[in-house]
């Protein structure tokens, strides 16, 4: 008798093997269950497809293989969420710009910098460091 675990790997692996198989650049994944088995939870098929190439090219033991999958999906997660705030945003101030928003990444980006070594204050950001010292920052 199978447990809910065992069930739950193979669906996983045979969403995997189902949206791999018509790539046969991909075939080294084949007769990996258990990176195929985390592959499958990957949540579109399109990830799944980008992340299975990757491990193709790479080759990497099982259990990297598998930390890999694990921190892209954690990765994708952040991404989503940011997006949704994003458009959360473009609700409210439809004329917001694509540019305006790429700025407004790379302001985000800055301020979750940590300030170098020299001079580092623990909790002070790079981006209020530079408005600290009078440095002109644009949005």
């Amino acid at each position: 008798m199978r447990n809910v675990q065992q069930i739950t790997r193979q669906v996983h692996r045979r969403r995997a093997l189902s949206i791999i198989q018509g790539h046969p650049e991909l075939r080294w994944l084949a007769s990996k269950p258990e990176i195929l088995d985390t592959l499958g939870r990957i949540e579109t098929d399109y990830a799944l497809l980008v992340m299975a190439k990757r491990l193709c090219e790479l080759k990497p033991p099982t259990a990297e293989a598998v930390e890999m999958i694990q921190r892209n999906r954690e990765f994708n997660a952040l991404a989503d969420e940011i997006v949704h705030v994003i458009k959360d945003y473009r609700k409210r101030h439809p004329d917001t710009t694509r540019a305006e928003i790429l700025r407004a990444l790379e302001a985000a980006n800055t301020m979750l910098t940590p300030v170098g070594e020299e001079g580092a204050q623990p909790g002070k950001h790079q981006f209020l460091q530079r408005v600290r010292q009078g440095d002109a920052v644009t949005p």
